[in-house]
């Protein structure tokens, strides 16, 4: 799976999250789209069914999960092993 699948996967995971398509760009906060703690564990459990993967516990952070982009670096390097 490339960095574009990825990508195109969690966005489809973040609208799903959000009730309405992440039609933003990918280095937005999602914060500032209205994620917040209880959606954030939510897409946090749907990425992990989603892409076969458990988060450590540190990768767990806002710094990781603070934009699509950010998902998809941490993501990214999960899956390339």
């Amino acid at each position: 799976m490339d960095r574009n699948d990825i990508a195109a996967a969690v966005r489809l995971q973040v609208g799903d999250i959000m009730n309405r398509p992440a039609e933003f760009p990918s280095s937005d906060l999602l914060a500032d789209h209205g994620l917040d703690s209880l959606t954030s564990i939510q897409l946090t459990l749907a990425l992990e069914d989603e892409f076969q993967v458990a988060f450590a516990d540190d990768e767990i952070s806002l710094e990781h999960f603070e934009s699509i982009d950010s998902i998809v670096n941490l993501l990214d390097k999960k899956l390339q092993g």
